[in-house]
């Protein structure tokens, strides 16, 4: 049980250490990206963030809205996540959800396993700035350098960076290994983004996740779309909802 619960920690620190690593040759120059965001008119971050404050993420992206681009069936279930005495609304999410018959599946300790897979369609964490930890000098830079693909040297790298942590913290070796390839299994695929054009200042659809991330000015969002075991016709419906959000805020 120790090493289960210490999954999400060694998670965690291995993606930071993953991230945290020099950004691969592709990247834009700093004068380059900032001369990107100035000429950015993708929306307006204090709407979209304020809606998240004011709990009405449902009003930025209507049911009405939705069934423009996708028909959701009557059995779907809404849900909303918003607590009004918190002082951050920026991990609030709201989401329809209804049965599929697909399953997902993951690797755990060598052993392959199958979950369901509901359908959903929603927006989540408007007003996020977790990105920002890169410490890049700009939104934009950040944003690239934190949703970027890692290399398996550097997997490898940032994994071992978590045991040696982990021992150091007094953890004995069984649980460290068990914990660590655990790490492993879940973050073994290559390609984790997908880098999209054309919507906000920039965006990126985490594949695992299903989730497009959008940014705008120093913010982002995110549109929740899994409907299909075919992702592009995930990724073009979350890319129509995405603009949809930002028309709002224009």
């Amino acid at each position: 049980m120790k090493s289960s619960i210490l999954l999400p920690v060694i998670v965690a620190f291995a993606i930071t250490a993953c991230n945290n690593t020099t950004a691969n040759s592709t990247e834009k120059s700093v004068s380059e990206l900032e001369k990107t965001e100035a000429v950015s008119t993708a929306g307006n971050a204090d709407c979209l963030k304020s809606h998240a404050d004011k709990g009405t993420l449902d009003q930025l992206l209507p049911l009405d809205v939705i069934k423009k681009h996708y028909t959701i069936p009557a059995q779907a279930k809404k849900s909303y996540s918003y607590r009004s005495e918190a002082k951050k609304h920026d991990k609030d999410t709201y989401e329809y959800t209804w049965d599929s018959d697909r399953v997902r599946k993951m690797m755990i300790s060598g052993r392959e396993i199958e979950y369901p897979s509901s359908n959903r369609i929603g927006l989540r964490w408007v007003g996020s700035d977790l990105f920002t930890i890169m410490g890049k000098p700009t939104p934009l830079e950040n944003f690239r350098a934190f949703y970027r693909n890692t290399t398996a040297a550097e997997k490898e790298a940032a994994l071992k960076k978590a045991g040696e942590s982990m021992k150091e913290k007094g953890y004995d070796a069984k649980t460290t290994e068990t914990a660590t390839k655990m790490a492993k299994d879940l973050s073994g695929d290559d390609i984790t983004f997908k880098e999209i054009a054309g919507i906000g200042d920039a965006a990126s659809w985490r594949i695992k996740e299903k989730e497009l991330t959008v940014l705008v000015g120093k913010i982002t969002f995110q549109v929740s779309v899994e409907i299909s075991n075919n992702d592009n016709e995930n990724i073009e419906l979350a890319k129509k909802l995405a603009a949809e959000v930002l028309a709002k805020c224009k």
